[in-house]
């Protein structure tokens, strides 16, 4: 089947400039500062306000600390080995917002970062840098985000819209980067840590159906969260109630083969994502039943060479998704013009009778869901006040 793909030729892309170099920050060690005033007068504009480099803790603390830790934990500690864990820098570039606030004198353009978010491997805290700076200017963060726990894992929104940061405590806050404000703090079942972050376009169930509403409501997201464990839960978090957490797929205990280690969301289709296991097996799972819909693989006698790391597109716009297949090396080829190990296996979802009725009535307008009354939070400002002011 051909794909059509198109190239827009008249884009040019202007040089790269180096603006700033960002080193990972300083271990916290013992204060040379005498009074509690030192510290006040060495933050400047509030520069580093939250990272924790300037306190008011002697060496001798630190030392105090450690020897009750080490005496709490020494058997588990015994024969631990001391090799230092890499420290790998995550970052993601920030639209203007309520949060990312510029200086009124500087003009950006519209859907141009503004803003650089990073975090390192083993740290507490979450740096702003703006990234309207040039290499003489001194490289300070214009905010910090301190946690109680080092942040493992964080996903920022395609529309730039959400912030999801994942502490190594299991616990997942959800940022509305638009508004400014988070919109949920959730907790992981105890014993999960997350591993990845999938978001969903916001979608509902109407009629036992999944659809995406006209017009996306404000301050509303749903994600899926895979742990270390293989499991995954689907997170849902709306401005206006608490944040939930349940369960989509427990941890295989019985069938190791089963244990998931890759999931992507299909934007074509509401509430779906594909699921990729160890055992090699495709599933696509509907996050709002909590159940497979249905299952691919390549023909035989190819298969995933390495199913634990799946080599996988999935189109944005379009129902379908790309998967790599492998034959394996003892198997030789089926005719002489046939001769590859290694093939790319088209699959289209309108092919399956269970999806194509799910595209064909994935999109519902705003005049059905005002005659329903099932999801007022969808409706506009207006038609809520309205349908209260009818009520009472």
């Amino acid at each position: 089947m051909d794909i059509n793909v198109c190239f827009k030729g008249d884009i040019k892309l202007s040089l790269p400039i180096h603006i700033m170099k960002i080193k990972p920050p300083k271990p916290v060690t013992g204060t040379t500062f005498k009074s509690p005033l030192e510290v006040f007068a060495k933050i400047e504009d509030l520069y580093g306000l939250g990272s924790g480099q300037n306190h008011f803790i002697k060496d001798s603390q630190w030392e105090q600390q450690a020897a009750i830790f080490n005496a709490m934990y020494k058997k588990y500690l015994d024969g631990e080995c001391e090799e230092e864990v890499p420290s790998m820098a995550t970052f993601h570039f920030l639209l203007p917002s309520c949060i990312t606030m510029m200086p009124t004198e500087v003009k950006s353009p519209a859907g141009v970062a503004c803003v650089l978010g990073i975090h390192w491997t083993g740290y507490h805290n979450f740096f702003l840098y703006s990234l309207n700076r040039t290499l003489k200017d001194k490289v300070d963060p214009e905010g910090v985000w301190p946690f109680a726990a080092p942040i493992a894992v964080s996903k920022l929104s395609n529309s730039c819209s959400y912030l999801v940061l994942a502490c190594e405590d299991g616990v997942l806050t959800v940022w509305d980067m638009a508004e400014g404000l988070p919109i949920g703090v959730v907790a992981l079942p105890e014993g999960c840590f997350c591993q990845s972050i999938i978001f969903l376009k916001y979608f509902l169930v109407l009629e036992g159906q999944n659809v995406y509403p006209e017009g996306r409501p404000k301050s509303q997201i749903t994600c899926v969260v895979l742990c270390t464990d293989a499991s995954l839960h689907l997170v849902v978090a709306k401005a206006t109630q608490e944040p939930t957490i349940s369960v989509l797929v427990e941890r295989p205990v019985k069938h190791p083969e089963e244990a998931i280690c890759a999931v992507v969301a299909v934007l074509t289709l509401p509430g779906m994502v594909l699921t990729f296991s160890k055992g090699g097996s495709v599933h696509l799972l509907d996050v709002a039943k909590r159940q497979v819909v249905c299952a691919f693989a390549p023909p035989r006698p190819y298969r995933l060479a390495v199913p634990w790391e799946p080599v996988f597109v999935v189109s944005l716009q379009h129902p379908y998704f790309l998967l790599r297949g492998d034959r394996p090396a003892e198997t030789g080829p089926t005719n002489d013009t046939d001769d590859s190990q290694n093939s790319v296996f088209y699959f289209h979802f309108n092919a399956y009778p269970l999806v194509e009725n799910i595209l064909r009535n994935c999109i519902v307008s705003q005049v059905d869901l005002m005659e329903d009354m099932a999801f007022p939070y969808v409706l506009p400002l207006e038609k809520r006040c309205e349908n209260l002011l009818q009520k009472r």
